[in-house]
């Protein structure tokens, strides 16, 4: 018995160490991934500022010589060479640089994938081997602490699903991985009293996630500094982190993504719903006072009790005469008045 609780103990303790190897290897190519990203915004920015400062100069130099009268056609060669050849080189030399920045993200998005799927691996298999689902389906079956937690939880779901007002639909933004799992850990029960020692490795292991996830947000966050406008103007940066997504007022459907500049006036119909959403600009908001004054003209406009029970007692006595006419169907005694009032217009016109 001591050998096989010894066991159990050196199995927790093995789990925990890997488990607590990989989530650091994750946070470590997460900010590498985000140096990378950086990296690459700056070196372009420097190269395309170095080289047009270089570019200048020789620019200069060559309206010197062209100005100098003593000169031949040989002395403005030279110095043309490089006017014409260095916005080539230029060019070409900064789309060497992103295929090669491009190149270093992809292999570290590839290693990040492997160890994102072999820390889930892992905690699978700790899963399993503590029987984890097992003691988690006996609990919810047997146990009446979690039975009645269980329908007192769907009757407040079910409240607040009556109670919630409708209101428009938010993006939903991506879950990293590694939040996702202490979301599904933290939604599920805690195991059975009588093995406490997987559900304090795991335990040990969320524990470490909360406290590793804000490190991670804090490092890939980078605040703007003041040459990004500049590096955006210069280098075109229009990916899908800055632009703004276009979802529709009436059914909520994504309809692609526009530039921050374009995100006020833009204006569409949407290709699901077919339904036409206005810019944002023409969304004026109705001042207060408009709105007081129509509720203040339509309570002046409001009808008497009065005038409500003589426009009822005129309507009895029109529905008595068309019942005394023979007019049984609402159709006939709309025909009916319908006919009276062409001849009472053609009366007039006679008249006239």
């Amino acid at each position: 018995m001591g050998s096989f609780f010894s066991k159990e103990k050196t199995d927790s303790k093995d789990y925990e160490k890997i488990l607590s190897e990989l989530d650091n290897k994750i946070q470590k190519a997460e900010s590498r991934l985000s140096e990378i990203k950086i990296r690459q915004r700056r070196t372009s920015f420097m190269w395309i500022i170095y080289s047009l400062i270089i570019w200048v100069f020789c620019l200069v130099y060559l309206f010197r010589r062209v100005n100098d009268p003593f000169n031949s056609a040989e002395d403005y060669l030279i110095p043309s060479l490089p006017v014409v050849l260095l916005p080539l080189g230029i060019y070409y030399i900064r789309r060497g640089l992103i295929y090669f920045y491009d190149m270093k993200q992809k292999k570290e998005e590839a290693n990040l994938s492997v160890l994102r799927k072999e820390q889930k691996e892992k905690i699978e298999e700790l899963k399993k081997k503590t029987s984890y689902y097992t003691t988690q389906s006996l609990i919810e079956r047997y146990d009446e602490v979690s039975k009645k937690k269980k329908i007192e939880a769907t009757k407040e779901s079910g409240q607040d699903l009556r109670q919630r007002k409708p209101v428009s639909m938010p993006v939903n933004r991506p879950i990293p991985p590694l939040q996702q799992q202490q979301q599904q850990q933290q939604q599920q029960p805690q195991p059975y009293p009588r093995a406490p020692i997987p559900q304090q490795a795991m335990q040990n292991y969320s524990n470490q996630q909360r406290l590793a996830q804000p490190n991670i947000s804090q490092q890939s966050r980078v605040e703007p500094r003041w040459y990004d406008k500049l590096v955006d103007a210069l280098v075109g940066d229009a990916g899908p982190e800055t632009k703004y997504a276009l979802i529709c007022n009436h059914c909520f459907a994504h309809n692609g993504l526009v530039l921050q500049e374009e995100y006020d006036t833009i204006q569409y119909v949407c290709p699901v719903c077919k339904q036409f959403n206005p810019s944002r600009k023409s969304k004026q908001v109705i001042p207060k006072s408009i709105l007081e004054e129509n509720d203040t003209d339509e309570k002046e406009h409001k009808p008497s009790e009065k005038e409500i029970e003589d426009v009822i007692k005129q309507l009895k006595k029109e529905v008595e005469e068309d019942e005394k006419k023979g007019l049984d169907t609402i159709a006939s005694r709309v025909r009916h008045r319908r006919s009276a009032n062409s001849d009472a217009d053609v009366t007039d016109n006679e008249d006239k």
